[in-house]
């Protein structure tokens, strides 16, 4: 079920990872300055050849999980061990 209020069709960031389904999304970023959604595995090991465009619905397709954060704030991300744990959000 998709809980964002955006319309399912807004653009998103997701790592090649996430997309080809090799690693879960383990940090989420709402991005303050253009209140963009990223949608990342957490490792460091990205460079912008690995980032893709795809839609919120579509990043909620991936990951249902995610759907937990549809009222974060801009300005904010949030983080977790693995897939199934909590959410820790912070202050970017």
């Amino acid at each position: 079920m998709y809980k964002f209020k955006k319309p399912k069709n807004t653009a998103c960031f997701v790592c090649q990872h996430v997309l080809n389904k090799e690693r879960d999304i383990l940090f989420v970023s709402h991005d303050s300055d253009d209140s963009s959604w990223q949608f990342l595995c957490g490792e460091d090991d990205h460079d912008e050849s690995n980032i893709k465009i795809i839609s919120l619905e579509q990043a909620t397709e991936l990951d249902i999980s995610i759907n937990d954060l549809f009222e974060m704030p801009q300005g904010v991300c949030a983080e977790r061990e693995q897939k199934g744990s909590q959410w820790q959000a912070f202050r970017i």
